[in-house]
């Protein structure tokens, strides 16, 4: 019992005897664009073909189903940061509520959850950046998602298929982690919030083109049927729908670093409902330009949402419809706005690494900050997910992400209700919303997590357990009583 007790010890949500050396400098806009750069690019630019392949027209309930759970795991994220505002993200608030053990398969879930998807990220960016300037690498030296991003033309004829798989090295992706991470390494935070306030801005007039282009050639017959595979369907759609989300969780990365409160609480707030409006507008627009399936036949997909995440589903629907001009902008748009939702999730993960640090749980060397950015954590993220990036084919890659937020949200909203933050309906709510979504994702997705989860546990074994700051503090107190 006294083993369990120490690995379920939990943290005081004053933030005694840690070094506060982070700079309390952005606001709630800057929070904002944060928060909407982490999920509007990749998820915005090239999530709807896939989801719609899932859920058809219905992809639209899928985003709103997803945007719903997220609402209110947003609420939890919200009271915690009230409740701890020295803390980041999931981590700390697990580790507040409901100890040290969960707290740590959290952060450690989070972190390499952050580094597939910015891994995914980053081959959705080397596509998309041959797409707009119109060039092309020898094989080997553009993996393209490993399967080759050629469609097969059984799946043109509305027919399954299957694609040729070609070894290679994927040097512009790497070569973009490299470029992120000498701008987090050198440019610090400040700096790195404004380009990627600029870079949201500029995405947010790319869709409102989009929007405005595509929305003359909607067909409405093009939303009939609505719910070809069922309601099955819209929630496999739903766990997808995840991925374009969890920029949010991203956000509360940077909250201990915002300059108040009031600013935490808009930026949450005004992020959710500003990407879930911009998710359905583009879903419907993009499904109402093209049938999803032909006949309304499950087993017949338009190869228009064929393939994988940098397929550019959105440029090749304005291109099928005669917007040639437009469609050339939106590849070149998703260049800009892919590399902004790089940018965010690299600097995301190494500040649960910082904090982990600060509590013990990690090396000193991880809280070691320059111009606000912790500089080794970068250069380790930097590391993993160019090889990651470079090496794994795409295939499945930007669903390794989900899962891990998904038990993050779920932890989250268990400990907001332990801490009584929240009614324990709505922390109920956000748990079970949670636990369905994670259910339908790709049976691969719960296979490697179960794999790299036991790894963070050795760690935490070999070096996290013993040198627990809580645990030390626990040893001195046991030593004075008498």
């Amino acid at each position: 019992m006294a083993l369990v007790s120490e690995l379920l010890r939990r943290v005081p949500n004053v933030a005694d005897g840690i070094e506060m050396d982070s700079p309390k400098h952005l606001g709630w806009l800057m929070l904002t664009g944060l928060g909407i750069g982490a999920t509007i690019g990749a998820g915005i630019f090239a999530m709807p073909g896939i989801i719609a392949g899932k859920a058809g027209p219905a992809g639209i309930l899928s985003f709103l189903i997803t945007g719903l759970i997220v609402l209110v795991v947003a609420i939890c994220y919200e009271k915690f940061s009230r409740h701890m505002p020295h803390g980041v993200s999931a981590y700390s608030y697990v580790y507040n509520s409901i100890g040290e053990l969960v707290a740590w398969v959290v952060a450690f879930g989070l972190f390499m959850e952050y580094s597939f998807g910015a891994a995914a990220v980053a081959i959705a960016w080397s596509v998309y950046l041959q797409t707009a300037a119109g060039y092309t690498f020898p094989p080997s030296l553009s993996f393209l998602s490993g399967p080759t991003m050629k469609i097969n033309p059984a799946i043109a004829e509305g027919l399954p298929g299957h694609s040729e798989f070609v070894f290679g090295i994927n040097v512009v992706a790497m070569g973009v982690v490299a470029v992120i991470t000498l701008i987090l390494m050198y440019g610090g935070v400040s700096k790195s919030a404004k380009i990627n306030f600029a870079l949201v801005i500029l995405k947010m007039v790319l869709l409102t083109v989009f929007l405005c282009a595509g929305l003359p050639h909607v067909n409405p017959a093009n939303w009939q049927p609505f719910m070809p595979k069922g309601f099955e369907g819209v929630l496999e759609g739903a766990a997808v729908a995840v991925f374009p989300y969890v920029g949010f969780d991203a956000l509360y990365t940077f909250a201990r670093e915002s300059k108040t409160q009031k600013d935490t609480t808009i930026g949450t707030f005004l992020c959710v409902g500003i990407v879930a409006l911009l998710y359905v507008a583009v879903m419907a627009v993009a499904t109402g330009l093209a049938p999803c399936f032909f006949d309304g036949d499950p087993m017949k997909p338009n190869p228009l949402f064929v393939g994988s995440e940098a397929a550019a589903p959105l440029a090749k629907l304005l291109g099928a419809v005669g917007e040639t001009w437009t469609a050339k902008l939106i590849a070149c748009g998703a260049v800009l706005g892919i590399f902004n939702v790089l940018l965010v999730l690299c600097m995301g993960g190494p500040r649960i690494f910082r904090n982990m640090s600060e509590d013990g749980l990690l090396p000193p060397i991880f809280k070691k900050s320059h111009l606000g950015n912790p500089t080794f954590g970068i250069l380790l993220n930097g590391i993993l997910v160019a090889a990651f990036a470079g090496f794994m084919p795409f295939g499945e890659i930007a669903d390794m992400m989900v899962l891990g937020t998904l038990i993050a949200f779920i932890f989250v909203c268990l400990g907001a209700w332990r801490n009584k933050l929240v009614n324990p309906l709505l922390a109920i709510v956000g748990m079970v919303g949670c636990a369905v979504l994670a259910s339908k994702l790709n049976p691969l997705v719960l296979t490697t997590y179960a794999i790299t989860c036991p790894i963070g546990l050795i760690i935490y074994a070999v070096y996290g357990y013993k040198n627990s700051r809580l645990r030390k503090i626990a040893a001195v107190a046991d030593a004075n009583t008498p």
